[in-house]
């Protein structure tokens, strides 16, 4: 019972494929931690091999589950291949004292070897005393621990992506929370970590720091050992033990930093006054945080953390994950540089569980940091003075941390009337509050500088707002009563009028459109706020951010992390991972929502709308209103085990209303199904979450998101890996029923409850891609039928004399023939055809070049030519046929108007000819998804039809909906197996999906060829089960193309680029007709050399077949190499002799050329792969090997070598 999970786990590297010696133990804590996870591995396969029934499975993972609390990552790591199917097999057959007796050998038989020097050190902090028995390893600081998500089943676990996953390029974003970011700050620069729990969080300030103390983590300090992490309670006098080890003789020059709650500092005023004046640099990292009555956690409530202001230690505070990093630094700096103990506060909230991708830097260098402002004791004689000292230091760190950081920060226009002075988390939200309105936030509220507040504030203001995180009292804020005080020292002319807006109790509302509305009522007010009566104003969506939300139940797959590392890590995007939890429920339910953005500098905002969400338990759909945070026209994937009938009878009216009246995109999978029948469990069904995921949220992702999925759980065998995510991605895609919109949904009568729930926001009207010959007119002047708003836009059938009055009259009407896309398509002429494989060869791969004159199509190397094929004539002719139509028949259609079409501009309609519609825009012989067939089936006025479509949709037909799959039926099969399922030209057009262009990597470079474009081609065929022959749509037009016949072409950009400078050395990689881009390449080199440019060596590796069928372009690449501009070829024709060989062999036996071209910094080398997925693995084991050859470093740094030059894009695969 191996299901796709386990093979995937036993193919992913974690353990070995035999069975080994025992295990070599590990050299530090990293070492333990993977041998010990590649151990728990090898214990589940064994247990999974035995041909168990569910149940006996079941209940020994579970054993195993329960054991692993008791078995230290020591012994674990330790244990023998014997010990481990000795294990095993109790597990799975023994009683529980057996497993008793059996643990009981383990642990005292285990032995733990290491390198490391094992000595008894005894800590003394003023009456705590603790013996530890410490591994001091050879390592030095900062040891690199790779994180796995398995590691949550271990008592040991290591969960910081900082602390565990910084590279050593600080210029990398680094995904990490809140908490985690300000842990590895206060761990890697700390001899002494405290740490007071929040009780409202299990993830609090300081977890995971325990964590690193227990597994040896060595830290930036340079201590032979790893820091002291202390665990407290938060009682009366709390802070005791910090005050005795900042007095004690035995701390010596110890740093000590504290990991706080809110609730905490409460009980440490005492002890924080004479800790104040012991001039300890103590920093006290302090999550603000409060609940009220029902103990839910307020945001933006800092009254606990501010009653200690008056104590005399300095405040600082940050607002984002990236500031809490950072202002973890500034707040150590300060410490050491002004003697004096900093509060560094954050929204322990939500920054604190905030999944951001921030930049970091190396732990030496902020180290080195810390330690050169030790030596400058930075001291004033006034609080003005002490600022100014303080921004000197943040001065000195913005060349480290590469953003600036002051007293107090300004934005906004110089002339602005109105200043809103933000402490805390309202910073985030404080943006486009109004033409003049101007933001002033608060990095550094002790000590208080009037004259750097003063400063900061315009001389043109009016009037202050104060906004700040306390509970609204009666009695002015504390940060008010600061503000206020500061314009007694006001020089301008008119002193400016100061308001106070406490928002406490009201951060659950903290929104950019909240705030604005906070600012205009006190714009228009001159007394007291009112904050119960603001009503948040409409917000401006950022263009620059993508959202998507996930709604997550405890006992659901945690998709939206792994997404978020996908989009990160791979795809090259900013991401912002926000999680809000609600426990009062049997269930928990987490709602995550996930932006992702390539700008460097958009500001992700907490109210921006999603285009897509994903609901993993439908109950919440009762308590939540999911459709509210979405855009129109977004995606909503439902994991239920519904048809689409059922969504009708177990959604409520209301929920259906609010679909139509976003027109949002419905779909539905059972993934509890899907994952029974595969046999998933743990990683294998947040696995399968991911695909589900990356398949619905945007077809623009689909490949590189896939990509992104494989590397994620890079395995040895590449290929086998890649099979088994294909296996899912399949599965998924047949699983997937999209629900059709329902007309009725918006004429539902709603009761006053669902009512005051509901926003209408307007319908997007639908449309289709029109054609290269239809023409269009008017919605004003032609008499087709224009939908409404609420309305379902239909195709409509017409007749010729309306069509003949737009065409002699197309002034009036103004009619004009068009692409379907002027600014992006173009009509292109054939001026060659030709094939380059025998025609007795079995493989059709042909040479197209098309005239480009006059089209104004531009392209780049690399590019991508879109064709935009037909269906064959005949066919189509044969379906109107059956249909009972006519070919001439006229079918006018509605365009949508462009987003950015102005104010008043009157929507269009397309027409064209019932074949025109068929052969050229429509797929009527694309593949049909279930959709199509629930589309069909009000329609069946046959019963025995209708049960049978109804039955191909349900989970009891799943099987013969695949074979179905399997044998490429069409549109226009079912069509014909249904025939009393005869929906009219305008529904059957409004059902079928268009023609989507086939994109092919260009062969030419028109820098060498003005005029012209090439594509090298080859014709897909096959034979289905039931031996039918199949063609390819597309490659099936292109071969019945001849010269001078018209195609319209798109180009669609490509990572394929030539590196920026003619002297890199470009390695190229293609098989079969992965040639194309490469040809591209060749010609553009040879056009820079004819200019007179000193070109690059140039190494291709080709491979096909063999060299008398499928050498393509043989005579041009023997010519450009004998000429010297392709220094290297190296053809691999894997059929010419007895042993295959294929071009990994190739680039083998030129490792040290490898080598040297990628890694000599002189030459910084480019290398890319075009082709079939399947040697991709290989061919990376060949470069992995040149550089463990020529480096002399292991697999896993020459493997890191090769994941840096993806970064670097000197890597680049381009593979389908």
């Amino acid at each position: 019972m191996l299901t796709v999970l386990h093979t995937l786990a036993n193919t992913a590297g974690l353990f070995s494929k035999t069975p080994a010696a025992p295990a070599t133990p590990a050299a530090n804590p990293s070492q333990k931690i993977n041998q010990a996870l590649q151990n728990l591995h090898l214990v589940r396969k064994i247990i999974l091999t035995q041909n168990l029934d569910d149940a006996q499975e079941h209940a020994a993972l579970a054993r195993l589950d329960q054991l692993l609390d008791q078995i230290s990552v020591n012994s674990l790591s330790s244990l023998s291949y014997t010990q481990l199917q000795d294990l095993a097999n109790a597990l799975t057959t023994s009683s529980s004292t057996e497993l008793t007796q059996i643990l009981t050998q383990i642990q005292s038989s285990t032995t733990i070897t290491t390198i490391t020097t094992k000595k008894t050190i005894t800590r003394t902090t003023t009456g705590i005393s603790e013996d530890d028995n410490v591994s001091v390893t050879s390592e030095g600081p900062s040891s690199a621990v790779t994180v796995v998500d398995e590691l949550d089943q271990l008592s040991l676990s290591v969960r910081s992506n900082l602390s565990l996953g910084i590279q050593k390029e600080s210029d990398l974003f680094q995904l990490t929370s809140g908490n985690l970011a300000v842990e590895h700050v206060a761990y890697a620069l700390s001899d002494l970590v405290f740490v007071y729990p929040s009780t409202s969080s299990h993830s609090y300030l300081g977890h995971a720091s325990e964590q690193w103390s227990k597994a040896g983590l060595s830290n930036a300090t340079g201590a032979a050992l790893a820091p002291q992490v202390l665990k407290m309670s938060t009682r009366s006098n709390a802070a005791s033990a910090i005050l005795g080890a900042a007095t004690s003789q035995a701390s010596g020059n110890s740093s000590i930093a504290t990991l706080a709650s809110s609730a905490a500092i409460v009980n440490m005023v005492p002890n924080l006054y004479h800790i104040a004046q012991s001039s300890k640099p103590i920093v006290f990292h302090v999550a603000a945080e409060s609940v009220d009555a029902d103990l839910n956690v307020l945001r933006g409530d800092y009254s606990d953390v501010l009653v200690a202001r008056e104590t005399g230690l300095l405040y600082l505070a940050s607002n984002s994950v990236q500031e809490a990093y950072d202002v973890s630094i500034l707040a150590h700096a300060v410490a050491s540089g002004t003697s004096q103990s900093v509060i560094h506060i954050l929204d322990g909230a939500q920054t604190s569980q905030q999944v951001e991708a921030i930049k970091t830097v190396k732990d030496e260098d902020v180290a080195a940091f810390i330690k050169q402002e030790t030596n400058k004791s930075v001291l004033g004689h006034d609080e003005g003075s002490l600022v100014s000292g303080i921004e000197d230091i943040f001065e000195r760190a913005s060349s480290l941390l590469g953003r600036h950081y002051k007293a107090f920060e300004y934005t906004g226009r110089k002339d602005a009337e109105t200043v809103v002075v933000v402490f805390g988390p309202a910073y985030n939200v404080a943006r486009n509050l109004g033409d003049k309105v101007g933001v002033l936030n608060i990095r550094l509220y002790r000590p208080w500088s009037f004259s750097h507040f003063l400063k900061a504030i315009p001389a043109s203001a009016k009037k202050v707002v104060v906004v700040e995180p306390v509970a609204n009292t009666a009695a002015p804020g504390p940060v008010f009563l600061d503000v206020a005080a500061s314009f007694n020292l006001w020089t301008g002319s008119h002193r400016p009028v100061v308001v106070d807006a406490k928002y406490g109790l009201h951060g659950a509302s903290l929104s950019q459109g909240w705030l604005k509305a906070l600012v205009n009522q006190a714009i228009a007010s001159n007394g007291k706020l009112d904050l119960s009566t603001v009503d948040a104003e409409a917000e401006e969506e950022q263009q620059d951010i993508a959202q998507a939300i996930f709604w997550e139940t405890a006992s659901s797959a945690p998709v939206s992390a792994h997404i978020a590392k996908h989009f990160q890590a791979v795809l090259g995007r900013r991401v912002h991972h926000s999680s809000r939890v609600n426990s009062y429920r049997h269930n928990t339910v987490v709602e995550t929502r996930l932006q992702f953005t390539k700008s460097h500098t958009a500001e992700f905002s907490e109210s921006t709308l999603a285009n897509y969400a994903f609901v993993q338990d439908v109950s919440v759909l009762a308590e939540y209103n999911v459709v509210d945070s979405l855009n129109e026209g977004a995606v909503l994937v439902l994991n239920a085990p519904w048809s689409v009938e059922e969504v009708e009878t177990k959604t409520s009216a209301a929920f259906r209303f609010a679909l139509g009246a976003k027109d949002i995109q419905v779909r539905l999978i059972d993934l509890t199904h899907v994952s029974k029948e595969l046999g998933l469990s743990g990683t294998g069904k947040v696995l399968l979450g991911q695909v589900t995921v990356l398949k619905t949220q945007s077809a623009n992702l689909h490949e590189a998101a896939f990509d992104a999925v494989h590397r994620h759980y890079e395995t040895t065998n590449s290929k086998l890996l890649h099979d088994l995510i294909s296996t899912l991605v399949d599965r998924v895609d047949k699983e997937v029923i999209e629900v059709p919109q329902n007309p009725n949904w918006l004429s539902i009568e709603l009761g006053e409850a669902d009512q005051a729930d509901l926003a209408l926001p307007k319908r997007v009207l639908p449309t289709i891609r029109s054609t290269a010959n239809a023409f269009t007119t008017t919605a004003a002047v032609a008499e087709a039928e224009v939908a409404e708003e609420g309305e379902v836009a239909l195709g409509k059938t017409s007749n010729w004399h309306k069509a003949a009055w737009q065409l002699m009259f197309s002034e009036a009407f103004e009619t004009k023939k068009a692409l379907s896309n002027e600014d992006h398509e173009y009509l292109v002429t054939i001026t060659e055809n030709r094939r380059l494989t025998p025609t007795t060869y079995d493989r059709n791969v042909f040479h197209l070049e098309f005239d480009t004159t006059n089209t104004g199509l531009k392209y780049d190397i690399g590019d991508a030519l879109g064709i935009h094929g037909w269906n064959d004539t005949e066919e189509v002719l044969d379906f109107i046929k059956f249909y009972g139509e006519k070919p001439e028949t006229l079918v006018v259609v509605p365009r949508a108007l462009a987003k950015n079409a102005p104010e008043g501009t009157v929507a269009r309609h397309q027409t064209n000819t019932l074949l025109q519609i068929l052969q050229q825009t429509l797929d009527l012989f694309g593949r049909p998804s279930k959709r199509f067939y629930a589309d069909l089936i009000p329609f069946a006025t046959n019963a025995a039809e209708k049960e049978r479509l109804m039955h191909l949709i349900s989970a009891e037909g799943a099987a013969e909906f695949k074979d179905r799959v399997d044998e490429t039926l069409t549109h226009a099969d079912v069509l014909r197996e249904f025939p009393s399922a005869h929906p009219s030209i305008p529904q059957l057009i409004a059902m079928l999906p268009t023609i989507k262009p086939r994109h092919y990597s260009i062969a030419s470079s028109q820098k060498a060829h003005p005029n012209s474009v090439h594509l090298l081609i080859v014709a897909v065929e096959w034979v289905a089960p039931s031996g039918k022959a199949r063609f390819g749509q597309c490659t099936r037009y292109l071969t019945s193309l001849g010269v001078n016949d018209k195609v319209t072409v798109s180009i669609k950009p490509s990572v394929m680029t030539l590196p920026p400078s003619p002297h890199q050395p470009v390695i190229m990689a293609g098989l079969g007709t992965g040639m194309a881009p490469f040809r591209a390449f060749i010609q553009e080199r040879a056009w820079q050399r004819d200019q007179g440019m000193e070109v690059g060596p140039m190494v291709l590796y080709f491979g096909s077949r063999n060299r008398a069928n499928e050498y393509l372009y043989g005579e041009e690449l023997e010519a450009y190499h004998a000429d010297g501009l392709l220094t290297h070829l190296r053809p691999a024709f894997s059929r010419d002799q007895r042993e295959k060989i294929y071009i990994q062999h190739r680039m083998n036996e030129d490792g040290k050329l490898l080598h040297n071209y990628l890694l000599d910094g002189s030459l910084n080398g480019h290398f890319y792969l075009c082709g079939p997925t399947w040697p991709a693995g290989d061919v990376k084991d060949a470069i992995v090997q040149s550089f463990m050859d020529g480096e002399g470093c292991a697999a896993v740094d020459a493997n890191r070598i090769v994941n840096k030059l993806k970064e670097e894009e000197r890597y680049v695969l381009e593979v389908y």
